[in-house]
């Protein structure tokens, strides 16, 4: 295993992730690593639609509280669930190991159980970055992050 490899928290906020981020950051004294509007993000894709109500919307980002990392963002993993308290929180499994996160995500997918939300693919910020729900409910972000070197 990869000395690059760590689990992070992910919890979604269905649009008041920019108040528990300030949350975070007043009672548990937590440090913003990364923060990412849907803003930023069109910036760099098109695609993505902007409202006046989504703009600065949370597309993604990192507080560190004490040696742990809690990633905070407005969605849900899978798009097409409502949101509700419950599927709300996933796993992000990173590593500067490309070849560490797609074992992972092949290992589990050996597990007929095992539902790809998203499946492991390149994309706008990652070389590898995909999604699963595991036989127990749990959502599991793999992400290879180059920074965990």
């Amino acid at each position: 295993m990869s000395t690059t490899l760590e689990v992070a928290i992910f919890l979604s906020m269905n649009g008041k992730a920019q108040e528990a981020i300030q949350f975070y950051k007043n009672h548990f004294k937590a440090e913003e690593l990364l923060l990412v509007t849907y803003q930023d993000m069109a910036r760099r894709d098109s695609s993505i639609q902007l409202t006046d109500e989504n703009k600065n919307y949370i597309s993604h980002s990192v507080l560190s509280i004490g040696r742990t990392k809690v990633m905070i963002a407005e969605d849900t993993m899978d798009i097409s669930e409502q949101y509700t308290v419950g599927n709300n929180t996933s796993l992000c499994i990173q590593s500067a190991d490309v070849e560490e996160i797609k074992h992972f995500y092949n290992s589990l997918l050996t597990d007929d159980r095992v539902k790809i939300i998203v499946p492991l693919s390149h994309n706008l910020f990652s070389k590898a970055y995909g999604i699963i729900e595991d036989p127990f409910g749990i959502q599991i972000q793999f992400m290879f992050d180059h920074r965990l070197k």
